[in-house]
């Protein structure tokens, strides 16, 4: 039990310190030279090092204690700045899948009818671009988890978000690891974008953090996009594979045959005993 504890420790450690401290400390080391040289000198690599240097030499003077703690206070301020980056990734998630607060609403709902009247008049190639069923969200990746729901109802008539934690109940272990590792990439990429813009508020000061800010957004986006799309086609294809077992195993059907809409209903009102 000691060994256990003392490795599950020692990953927790590693953790934390890869997912809050070091992005921190990088995004701590960005805001010092932004605050050091700001708009005026901001490619004034000679003014950066000179000033530098004098902090350097002011540190020097102070005793050892001091250092420690000012070594155990920068930590600090990077695993916090570690946890409003986490914070904040959640709300990048909430962008990123279309679900946005209510003050945009108005926008979502043009932008959600634009895209919908672009699908409509367009060829099946154009449509699948755009979503794989009518958009009903402002953004890709919205529509293409909206398509899983749409084109499940449609095949089986059956809900996925009453059914799905039945169907992960009886997933193979393998199965479940491919999906949570597309939505645990899916959190890294929200996660990079949050850091993104947490630069772009340090541009305020410092100009060419826009510029980190605006690659950094841009990586989170494109890797977020491929997360969703990966995540999308396992949760079809687990329904296609593992519905017919779902059904056996509710007493529906022999698991042999392919689902059919009438089982699926048989799923969904099971699901939503009623209600």
């Amino acid at each position: 039990m000691q060994e256990f504890l003392s490795e599950l420790g020692r990953r927790l450690a590693e953790k934390w310190f890869s997912l809050l401290v070091l992005p921190g400390l990088l995004f701590l080391a960005s805001a010092a030279v932004a605050v050091i040289a700001g708009q005026q000198h901001w490619n004034d690599w000679s003014y950066l090092i000179r000033r530098s240097r004098d902090y350097a030499a002011d540190l020097d003077k102070q005793p050892a204690v001091t250092l420690v703690l000012a070594a155990v206070g920068v930590l600090l301020a990077a695993a916090v700045v570690g946890l409003a980056a986490g914070g904040l990734a959640g709300m990048v998630q909430r962008l990123w899948l279309g679900d946005w607060p209510r003050p945009l609403h108005p926008l979502a709902t043009r932008l959600t009818h634009r895209l919908q009247e672009r699908w409509k008049n367009c060829d099946a190639a154009a449509q699948n671009r755009i979503s794989l069923a009518e958009p009903d969200r402002p953004t890709w990746m919205g529509n293409s988890i909206g398509a899983v729901r749409t084109r499940v109802e449609l095949a089986y008539d059956l809900h996925l978000a009453e059914t799905w934690p039945r169907l992960w109940l009886i997933m193979p272990e393998t199965s479940r690891n491919e999906v949570d590792h597309v939505r645990s990439e899916f959190n890294d990429a929200a996660r990079l974008g949050a850091w993104g813009l947490l630069y772009f508020a340090l541009g305020v000061v410092w100009w060419p953090a826009f510029l980190i800010g605006l690659a950094t957004c841009l990586t989170g986006w494109r890797r977020g996009r491929t997360a969703i799309d990966g995540f999308s086609k396992l949760t079809e294809a687990a329904v296609d594979i593992y519905g017919p077992r779902l059904a056996r195993t509710l007493g529906f059907g022999s698991g042999n045959v392919p689902l059919d809409p009438k089982t699926g209903m048989l799923i969904t009102l099971l699901a939503r005993k009623n209600t």
